[in-house]
């Protein structure tokens, strides 16, 4: 029982050194991390769709007559306006300086339209000799035209951004200088 009692009291005394033995660990005090900054620095944008309707009205039609020395001529012009789908994009590049309560900005816009149009046509033509006569059919002609319309657009835009307390909401005035 002796030779119990000395290993217990040998190893409580080793367990109570390696309990002892070194400095308290002083841990580093990390930094909160900065509060995030909304609405800095560069910014863009990529603008794509589609351009599904052009407003270019119904079919329309044109009755005129011209009579000159007593002969008339009868105009009908029937047209017919085409209305396709079209493409549109652009790019929009920024940049806002500073971090403070008024933010200076600066951004370029570049937009392109296009899209496909066109109409159909007929002219209907009569003539009439004399008065009493019977009028002439001079018949009809038919015609279609087709084309591309293309528009682009550049603008500057300068911005004055208003960000009170580092918030998101960030209202702004602006002025633009722009060519189409």
């Amino acid at each position: 029982m002796k030779n119990f009692s000395i290993s217990a009291s040998f190893l409580l005394g080793l367990v109570t050194v390696s309990l002892q033995a070194g400095e308290p660990v002083a841990y580093k005090q990390v930094a909160p991390p900065p509060p995030p900054l909304y609405g800095t620095g560069f910014y863009g944008a990529i603008d794509a769709g589609a351009n599904v309707f052009q407003n270019f009205g119904d079919t329309r039609t044109f009755d005129d007559s011209f009579t000159a020395f007593g002969t008339r001529l009868d105009l009908d012009l029937k047209i017919e306006p085409q209305h396709e789908v079209g493409f549109f994009g652009g790019i929009k590049l920024g940049y806002v300086f500073g971090t403070g309560v008024v933010r200076p900005t600066i951004e370029g816009d570049f937009f392109y339209n296009g899209f496909r149009t066109g109409w159909d046509g007929t002219l209907n033509t009569a003539f009439t000799a004399c008065r009493g006569c019977q009028p002439v059919n001079l018949g009809s002609v038919n015609g279609n035209v087709n084309t591309w319309v293309n528009s682009g657009a550049f603008l500057v835009n300068f911005i004055c951004r208003s960000a009170p307390g580092n918030q998101r909401f960030q209202p702004y005035v602006g002025a633009v200088v722009a060519a189409y």
